[in-house]
């Protein structure tokens, strides 16, 4: 079989650098590439047998819930869906508390506890904090959470006023993830951030300092006239503020989003290029080893020990999760669906009692392995003794070979049957699980 699939277009260049120029381009694995989707009249159906508890699920099982609002655009974000108008805040959180009250009950939704809790957007912290309060309270009433369920809210610097917090951790949150990107004043600016970096240092001083939360920023690196010196700047801060942990997520030029479109116009300089954004990548990396953060996956780090990341890192391994709010997405078993993201439809589904569904898609016969795979790649270390021991026969052999070059490139290192990846590859890591998925795919076109 592994003579029939050619995996050379998957090898890496072998450069002084890898870092810099293993592949032309980054190239991440599309959520719903390796599945099929339902058709319409057969997603009710489905749906129905799902929260019945027909499909059988999975052993880990976490809960999302979507907020589709921001105060504004900004520049960089691809993600911006509604800005809330007056009196969408108590309005939408009826809706989401419904939508949870309704199917709480169903056998298929309690069938295993829940062991981590997202609050994600757009810009969760745009709702009022009483709104986010009943939201949280709503889910600790009605769904199974673990005894220590991560419940993590993620926000803007300017929405975490002492009410905010207050209001949060009256609901149950134990985590919160700031989107900083940078303490940069300028580039903060420039990318339609209201908050100063002073005001942004202030605020995260404040909150870090009542230890009554987990506290996690993120940053980002590659931004349009983020010099290298700015960017080990923004890592200084971040040490010295102390939160639990922090994200470095590279810039994605997203079509269509305004930065984009500003650089295209010629109205702001162009970000960092993939060699640059890989030495940014490196310097923060090094940086944070050096402080004695530990790295727990590709792009997260923790200084203290209350950072679990488990939401993140069971989502990455193919838990299930139930899915709420306009735009959100989940999944049970072998099944992944999407809620209706335009607010209109999904107000009437609600009030017509239904489930807002968007789009049903069903895993292939593959889909554990992928998730073990999908698992190994996201911390850097991947145990092929599991591939040996599952049945897909012929996959070993037939990936021997991309593991062998991609070590010579310089993305990984051997050890017995552990793959670690280096510093330039876990920067690549899109691409090496693209790869991996695709062989994958092959492999079940030939079987």
């Amino acid at each position: 079989m592994n003579a029939m699939i050619d995996v050379t277009e998957h090898f890496a260049r072998v450069s002084g650098d890898p870092i810099k120029d293993a592949f032309p381009a980054r190239r991440p694995m599309m959520p719903w590439a390796t599945k099929t989707p339902v058709p319409d009249e057969e997603i009710g159906g489905i749906w129905q047998g799902m929260i019945e508890g027909v499909e059988p699920p999975r052993d880990r099982r976490l809960a999302y819930v979507h907020i589709p609002f921001c105060t504004n655009h900004c520049l960089f974000c691809g993600f911006y869906r509604h800005r809330l108008r007056d009196g969408g805040s108590p309005a939408f959180a009826d809706l989401v508390i419904e939508e949870i009250r309704r199917e709480a009950q169903a056998p298929g939704i309690g069938a295993r506890p829940i062991q981590a809790v997202y609050l994600g957007g757009g810009t969760p912290t745009a709702l009022a904090p009483v709104d986010i309060q009943r939201i949280l309270e709503t889910l600790s009433r009605q769904l199974p959470l673990a005894p220590d369920c991560e419940v993590t809210v993620e926000g803007r610097v300017k929405d975490f006023t002492p009410e905010m917090i207050d209001a949060c951790l009256a609901g149950g949150a134990t985590r919160f993830s700031i989107g900083v990107q940078t303490f940069d004043t300028e580039v903060r600016r420039r990318q339609g951030r209201q908050a100063s970096g002073a005001q942004a240092e202030r605020v995260l001083g404040d909150l870090i300092a009542r230890r009554a939360a987990t506290v996690v920023l993120d940053l980002v690196y590659g931004f349009p006239d983020q010099t290298p010196e700015i960017w080990s700047e923004d890592l200084r801060i971040c040490h010295t503020l102390g939160p639990d942990g922090v994200d470095l997520y590279a810039l994605n030029l997203i079509r269509g989003a305004p930065l984009q479109q500003a650089i295209e116009h010629g109205k702001i300089a162009a970000p960092a290029d993939l060699s640059q954004q890989g030495e940014l990548y490196r310097i923060g990396a090094d940086a944070l080893a050096e402080l004695g953060w530990r790295q727990i996956s590709n792009s997260h780090w923790a200084r203290t020990h209350s950072e679990r990341n488990r939401y993140n890192r069971l989502i990455k391994r193919g838990a299930d999760c139930l899915a709420y709010g306009a735009g959100a997405g989940g999944s049970i078993g072998r099944y992944s669906y999407s809620l209706t993201a335009d607010l209109d439809p999904y107000r009437e589904a609600i009030r017509r009692g239904d489930k807002p569904l968007g789009t049903l898609h069903v895993a292939d016969a593959l889909a554990p392995l992928r998730d073990r795979i999908a698992g190994g790649i996201e911390i850097g270390c991947l145990d092929l003794s599991y591939i040996e021991a599952v049945e897909a026969p012929g996959l070993l052999p037939t990936l021997e070979p991309l593991f062998d070059q991609w070590a010579q490139a310089g993305l990984l290192r051997r050890d017995g049957s552990l793959i670690h990846l280096t510093t330039a590859g876990r920067f690549w890591s899109p691409n090496l699980l693209r790869a991996l998925n695709r062989v994958q795919s092959e492999m079940l076109t030939f079987a």
